[in-house]
């Protein structure tokens, strides 16, 4: 009776055994194919801690890029909702969505001159439009950056955009069938937006004289005064005598 008990303790310990070993056999299986597919695990953990990273770098010290809401960096212009609520009826049409684009290249242009980055970020996401576009608008803000833009340029690249808005606004104005005072607000309101981003990039975009006499000074060929006293090689020694 003894050596019975023993026996079936010693078959059901070798049975649990070897379902463990199975079990185990079946993990290490898995995941020897899970890595030859391409899908380990541990890619997978890699990948999405990458992924977090970049995430956090997006935009300024990890906030949004081009703010909430529609269009994009709107927020930035005091006088943009309310410009475009005056004229919301018109809302769907050509007209009313490259409004909605001209005063996203300039609340976007002046996030990124004022950004504490440095960085082009705003704008490298607003699209070209030939009816208002002089050059892309990440090119105006990355040539803000560097303080080499002129007047000249500058001037005509906002120019442009206020030229064109005003046509669109008219137009927008006709559509919506608003009054006259409210034509006149939506004018003033329009003029006051890209007033304020055009001080701002007057300031920040154009190298002041100081800044044009040093980049000129810095442009003077250097010549080592060792070789300030030699005299000017024509070739003599080299035996070039001059004719071709």
């Amino acid at each position: 009776m003894a050596d019975s008990l023993l026996s079936d303790s010693v078959v059901k310990g070798i049975s649990l055994t070897s379902i463990g070993w199975i079990i185990l056999l079946i993990l290490v299986v898995f995941l020897v194919a899970q890595i030859y597919m391409g899908n380990s695990p541990l890619v997978y953990l890699k990948n999405m801690t990458m992924a977090e990273k970049a995430a956090t770098k997006e935009g300024f010290f990890g906030g949004v890029a081009r703010g909430a809401g529609h269009p994009d960096c709107l927020r930035n212009l005091n006088e943009g909702p309310q410009l475009l609520d005056i004229v919301r009826s018109a809302a769907g049409t050509a007209d009313y969505s490259e409004l909605q684009l001209i005063l996203s290249k300039l609340g976007c242009l002046k996030q990124d001159i004022m950004g504490p980055s440095g960085i082009v970020e705003a704008t490298r996401y607003q699209p070209y439009e030939t009816a208002h576009d002089r050059e892309p608008i990440a090119e105006v803000a990355a040539t803000c950056l560097n303080r080499t833009m002129s007047k000249r340029d500058l001037e005509i690249i906002f120019v442009t955009f206020k030229d064109r808005a005003k046509v669109l606004l008219r137009r927008l104005c006709t559509i919506a069938n608003i009054s006259e005072a409210q034509t006149v607000q939506a004018d003033k309101l329009l003029l006051a937006a890209w007033k304020d981003v055009y001080e701002i990039a007057s300031g920040r975009c154009i190298a002041t004289a100081g800044e044009l006499e040093a980049q000129a000074h810095d442009a003077q060929p250097f010549e080592p005064p060792a070789i300030q006293e030699l005299r000017e090689y024509n070739g003599y020694y080299s035996g070039w005598t001059g004719q071709v």
